[in-house]
């Protein structure tokens, strides 16, 4: 079964910001230009749940449906309202940032990541193929250091700092008011209809086997 080929997770943390029903992803964002890719990354699979049991569940997504063994302890990670504060020194982020004028980057979200799930969908990449001034880029990287001005991302006044990914970074705006969301572990039962990102890894028969995966519910 052919599958398409998305950001991220973002990460799958693009595929939180969607409102429909997003395809099933087989490869992670694809990397910038200056990134290697990662032959160990998992695979990122979104969809709506057909189907869920202890064992495995089933994706369903534009291309059809991905059955994917779940290891146990399955764990899914669901977004919870945060703030600036929580934006610190080498957090690792996913942020959504828009072009200026002046070229630079403008922060209009923000995700922080547990650190059990630093480097997902790490890298840089526009998040739709749209070459208009409203195009968004996605960018999941790791706050740098002694990077940030003001010392926090909390100013009052907004901020800046950089976001730092494999072979890259990125400078980033950050007005006061920019939304933040965290991802935390959820004891919810995943069930059929839910919208979920699952981290998976091919076997060498081709089968798929999770023990991760993001909500991408609103």
């Amino acid at each position: 079964m052919r599958m398409l080929i998305v950001p991220m997770l973002a990460i799958a943390v693009a595929a939180c910001s969607r409102g429909r029903d997003a395809a099933v992803d087989t490869t992670t964002p694809a990397p910038s230009s200056a990134q290697a890719p990662n032959p160990d990354a998992p695979i990122m699979l979104r969809g709506t749940v057909v189907s869920a049991s202890p064992t495995e569940l089933v994706l369903k997504g534009d291309t059809g449906n991905v059955t994917v063994k779940l290891a146990q302890p399955f764990h899914v990670y669901a977004r919870v309202p945060s703030d600036l504060a929580q934006v610190k020194q080498t957090s690792f982020i996913g942020v959504t940032t828009v072009k200026q004028p002046d070229g630079s980057e403008r922060a209009t979200e923000i995700h922080v990541f547990p650190e059990e799930l630093r480097g997902v969908g790490e890298g840089s990449r526009m998040m739709a193929p749209d070459t208009t001034s409203n195009a968004s880029r996605m960018t999941n990287g790791s706050v740098a250091a002694s990077r940030m001005s003001n010392g926090s991302v909390a100013s009052t006044t907004g901020s800046t700092l950089v976001v730092q990914y494999a072979g890259g970074s990125q400078n980033v705006t950050v007005p006061p008011n920019t939304p933040v969301t965290e991802f935390k572990l959820t004891s919810k039962a995943v069930g059929a209809g839910d919208q979920l990102a699952v981290l998976a890894k091919r076997a060498a028969d081709g089968s798929l086997t999770a023990d991760k995966a993001l909500s991408t519910a609103k």
